[in-house]
C-alpha cells in the first residue's frame, strides 16, 4: 500500500482462487502455528481493496468484518512481480484472518499483481539475492 494513498475501495467478493492459493502458502510456510488459519481461508470474503493499486485486501469471514488494532503477523515474504521488488504480509486478529498486504518495496505508484507462490522468499535471503544482482 503507498502511503501517499491509503485510500481503500469497498468491495463484497469471496477471495480468488490466486489469492487462495497464496494465502494457504504463506500459511503453511508462515510463523509457527500459523496452519491452525488454514480453516478459514475458503469462507473469506474481500471487504475492501487498497486504492493504490497494489493488491492488498481487508477480509471478512462468513459475512463478519475483522476489525481490531491488535493485527498479527502470520508470514512475511518478498517476492519479484513484473521485475518489481514487493513485500507480501499476512494478518491476523483476534484469531481471524484480516488483511494481505502486497506492497512494493520501492513505492511505486504503478499497479501490480500478486506475486507467483514460486517467486517467493524469506527475508533471510534478500543479501544473498542483492549480492548476485551486483555480481
Amino acid at each position: 500500500m503507498n502511503d501517499g494513498n491509503k485510500t481503500s475501495h469497498a468491495v463484497n467478493r469471496p477471495i480468488t482462487e490466486r489469492e487462495g492459493q497464496l494465502i494457504k502458502w504463506l500459511l503453511e510456510h508462515g510463523a509457527p502455528g500459523s496452519d491452525q488459519f488454514i480453516s478459514q481461508v475458503d469462507s473469506l470474503i474481500v471487504i475492501s481493496k487498497c486504492g493504490c493499486g497494489c493488491p492488498t485486501v481487508n477480509f471478512a469471514r462468513q459475512g463478519k468484518s475483522v476489525e481490531s488494532d491488535n493485527k498479527h503477523i502470520l508470514a512475511d515474504y518478498l517476492a519479484t512481480v513484473d521485475g518489481r521488488d514487493v513485500g507480501v504480509i499476512l494478518f491476523q486478529r483476534e484469531g481471524r484472518l484480516s488483511s494481505l498486504e502486497v506492497y512494493s518495496r520501492a513505492g511505486t505508484d504503478e499497479p501490480f499483481g500478486l506475486p507467483e507462490i514460486e517467486a517467493l522468499y524469506p527475508w533471510e535471503e534478500l543479501s544473498q539475492r542483492q549480492g548476485k544482482l551486483s555480481s
